[in-house]
């Protein structure tokens, strides 16, 4: 079993009071946050409501904390705040840009997809009104051939000649 860490702080300037941090194993429970106030000092010397706490998943930020230099939390925000050493770029800064970047080649994708399918649409409505012209010109042309049909009169059948009577000749 994974489970994530818990960072208390003090709500008013956000500083850490204590992490948790993370376990793995079958042997471990997640703990809820009367018990970790019972079992931790730092915790059981607080006031309860002064204390705030961010609950994370299993290896959530663990880049930026192996990264880090210490952290914080905003107190208007709950929201983690990191401190990098030197000149390094803040890897969620990095994490943002990234995505940026993803979700504008995302939209422009999208924009080309729903153009395709927008001229796709208007080719399918040009076949099918070319097929619905096609068979209302062969409906005519049938109705055409039925009528010319039927505004004939049939010719009375003729009997096959036959020599006149007596008229036999003996070409012999």
């Amino acid at each position: 079993m994974q489970i994530g860490m818990k960072i208390y702080f003090d709500k008013t300037t956000g500083n850490v009071i204590l992490n948790t941090g993370e376990y793995v194993g079958r042997g471990y429970v997640e703990t809820t946050e009367d018990q970790d106030f019972a079992s931790y000092k730092e915790l059981a010397q607080r006031i309860r409501e002064t204390v705030g706490v961010v609950k994370l998943q299993y290896g959530q930020y663990s880049r930026e904390f192996a990264q880090c230099d210490s952290y914080r939390v905003n107190p208007d925000n709950s929201t983690l705040e990191f401190t990098y050493p030197g000149p390094q770029v803040d890897p969620m800064r990095e994490r943002v840009e990234a995505l940026e970047a993803q979700n504008e080649q995302l939209a422009a994708d999208l924009k080309d997809t729903q153009v395709a399918l927008t001229d796709n649409y208007e080719e399918l409505q040009a076949a099918k009104q070319e097929a619905a012209d096609a068979q209302l010109a062969l409906a005519e042309l049938y109705e055409l051939v039925i009528a010319g049909q039927a505004g004939q009169q049939p010719e009375a059948p003729t009997e096959p000649e036959q020599p006149a009577e007596g008229g036999d000749e003996n070409n012999g």
